[in-house]
């Protein structure tokens, strides 16, 4: 088989979909459904899951051959994964593996698949970000009741923002779409352009469906949700639903997710004094202030990243909920009373519920 690196890494999408459900099926690892190029299986390696079987948090991408969970923040390349999930090899030894038990060889030959995964994981000039037309949003005109009523945000946000109502909730190609029910469509602007949206799972939808979708090419990591260009001090949350219900009356900015890359980090300094960090309440949003080891190496959070160019604070909740279910009076007190700097903030050792002020419990709050 030629070694031509551009050949290779035109295989037919099949044939890399089969690779990445031979190793898995190796591993021992179900995938449960696909999801355009990603196949959804249960987490093999976070410790702090819960359900993984009926909720999977985990894809393997069989285009790009990347794993990534949203649950625990892990991520890697599929030899990583061979190697995490094995326990008792190396990532070299991992690529040997491939050749033997996976039985790759039916789709490449080793070396061949070794330049490939080299190929693939060199760093790269980003492709551009995808636009879209505005008027691609018309057909999704009313704001969904949900957003109002039941997480609060004010109905002149939703129609600012261009939240609205998609009733069906396609989901997959368009030779095999599936209907997944109502979603609350979230637009993305950078620049003055419509570059993707995301879509929230709404009551009433399939439950088994992702609670949030993205269009092709999101470009989540690479810029910000609600971006305040000529503000000096925002708070920088996780979600767009937590952006939504704030904006109102806070500087405020999000991240899509826990992970906070190196070029929103660039997006999030440019002209500011001061930013405040407010992640959610669990063990990304914990990694995410407070940093990882990885391997033995460690890996400086988000504030630490940051505070080459400005003060960087951090609030510290003792609230198991995120911003977005948070009162706007609550929210206030928070990141005016309850700031600390990145150096001295501490992960919480209890949480309480933030309605009836007792220790987090299970199930809705009756206090």
């Amino acid at each position: 088989m030629t070694t031509d690196l551009d050949q290779l890494a035109a295989l037919p999408d099949e044939q890399k979909s089969q690779i990445a459900k031979d190793v898995l099926d190796s591993l021992g690892i179900q995938f449960k459904r696909q999801i355009r190029d990603e196949l959804i299986i249960p987490c093999p390696v976070g410790q702090f899951h819960n359900d993984q079987e009926r909720n999977p948090t985990a894809a393997l991408n069989f285009k790009k051959l990347l794993f990534n969970c949203l649950g625990c923040d892990s991520s890697g390349t599929i030899l990583w994964l061979i190697a995490t999930v094995r326990g008792d090899i190396t990532i070299d030894e991992a690529r040997e593996w491939l050749l033997g038990e996976a039985g790759l060889t039916r789709a490449v030959g080793l070396p061949d698949m070794l330049a490939f995964f080299d190929a693939l994981y060199t760093p790269k000039t980003r492709p551009p970000m995808p636009v879209y037309s505005p008027r691609m949003l018309e057909r999704w005109r009313s704001v969904p009741d949900y957003i109002v009523r039941e997480r609060g945000i004010p109905i002149e946000t939703c129609e600012r923002m261009d939240i609205c109502l998609d009733p069906d909730g396609f989901m997959g190609p368009p030779e095999a779409r599936v209907r997944t029910g109502p979603r609350a469509v979230i637009p993305h602007y950078w620049d003055g352009q419509l570059v993707g949206w995301q879509s929230r799972r709404l009551p009433g939808a399939d439950p088994s469906t992702p609670k949030y979708l993205s269009t092709p090419g999101f470009p989540r990591d690479e810029t910000i949700f609600g971006r305040e260009y000529l503000r000096s001090e925002v708070v920088v949350v996780e979600s767009p639903m937590s952006q939504l219900r704030h904006q109102h009356h806070s500087s405020i900015e999000a991240t899509f997710g826990a992970v906070v890359t190196d070029e929103q980090i660039e997006e999030l300094v440019r002209g500011r004094k001061k930013l405040i960090w407010f992640m959610d309440n669990d063990t990304a949003g914990w990694r995410a202030v407070a940093g990882r080891t990885f391997n033995g190496r460690f890996f400086p959070g988000a504030p630490e990243r940051a505070s080459r160019w400005c003060q960087n604070w951090v609030v510290q909740s003792p609230f198991a909920a995120d911003p977005a279910e948070m009162s706007d009076e609550l929210y206030h007190v928070l990141v005016t009373e309850y700031v600390v700097p990145w150096q001295v903030w501490e992960q919480p050792k209890v949480l309480y519920c933030h309605r009836c002020f007792q220790r987090a419990h299970p199930g809705a709050c009756r206090g």
